[in-house]
C-alpha cells in the first residue's frame, strides 16, 4: 500500500469515528413532535396547536443536527470551518452539510476539493425536495443572501459582455432566468467548501499519526 492510499484511509478511519458524535433528528419528525405540525393520522397523537402551525414554515434543513454533549473537545478542532469560515458563521444549514461531508468522507474518502459532496448536492436523487425548496437555504442566512447577489451580478456582468460568444451568453442568461438554479449551485459551493475544510482537518491529525 503506498503512502497515499494510507492516508486516505486514515482519513476514512478518523471520519467514521467522528461521525459517531452527530445526532441527528428528522426535522417534520421534530416539528409532528412538538405539536407544530398534524401527526400521521393513524396514531392517537394530541391535535396540533394550530396558532403553531406559522411556525411549519422554517428555513430548517431537512435534518437538525449536533454534536452529541459527550463529544469530545477534539472534535471542535475537526469542525472548525463549521463555525466560522471566515464569511459564514455556524447554523443548521452549516451543520447539515458537515454531516453529509463526514458520512461520506467516512465512505468514499478524502474530498480536498468538496467535489463529491457539490455532486451529491446538485444530483442525489433524495436531495430533490431540498433542491426544490432551496429558497430556504438563501432565507436562512443574510450572508447568504448577499452571497447570491453576488453570484447574480457576476452572471449578469459576464452575460452583457460576452457578446462574441452566442452560446455561452444563452447559457448565463438561462441561468439567469432561473434563480432556484443559481440557489442550488451556490448550496452547493458552501457545502463543498465545508467538505474540503473538514478533510484538510482529518488530514492534518493523519499527518501527527
Amino acid at each position: 500500500m503506498d503512502r497515499a492510499q494510507w492516508e486516505a484511509d486514515q482519513v476514512r478511519g478518523v471520519a467514521l469515528a467522528l461521525r459517531h458524535w452527530f445526532e441527528i433528528a428528522d426535522t417534520e419528525t421534530r416539528m409532528r413532535e412538538l405539536g407544530i405540525r398534524p401527526g400521521p393520522e393513524r396514531k392517537a397523537t394530541a391535535p396540533a396547536d394550530k396558532r403553531l402551525q406559522s411556525f411549519a414554515l422554517t428555513a430548517l434543513p431537512p435534518q437538525i443536527v449536533r454534536l452529541k454533549p459527550e463529544a469530545p473537545v477534539t472534535t471542535l478542532h475537526f469542525l472548525q470551518i463549521v463555525y466560522d469560515d471566515g464569511v459564514m458563521r455556524a447554523d443548521p444549514w452549516r451543520w447539515w452539510f458537515a454531516w453529509i461531508s463526514i458520512e461520506m468522507i467516512s465512505r468514499l474518502g478524502p474530498d480536498p476539493s468538496g467535489r463529491q459532496v457539490k455532486t451529491f448536492i446538485r444530483t442525489d436523487e433524495s436531495l430533490q425536495s431540498v433542491r426544490h425548496t432551496a429558497a430556504r437555504w438563501l432565507a436562512s442566512s443574510e450572508a447568504r443572501v448577499d452571497y447570491v447577489n453576488r453570484e447574480f451580478k457576476a452572471l449578469l456582468r459576464q452575460a452583457l459582455t460576452d457578446q462574441d460568444v452566442t452560446a455561452d451568453q444563452d447559457s448565463l442568461i438561462d441561468r439567469l432566468g432561473q434563480p432556484l438554479v443559481v440557489f442550488i449551485e451556490a448550496m452547493a459551493g458552501e457545502a463543498g467548501r465545508i467538505s474540503a475544510g473538514i478533510t484538510a482537518q482529518l488530514a492534518e491529525r493523519v499527518e501527527r499519526m
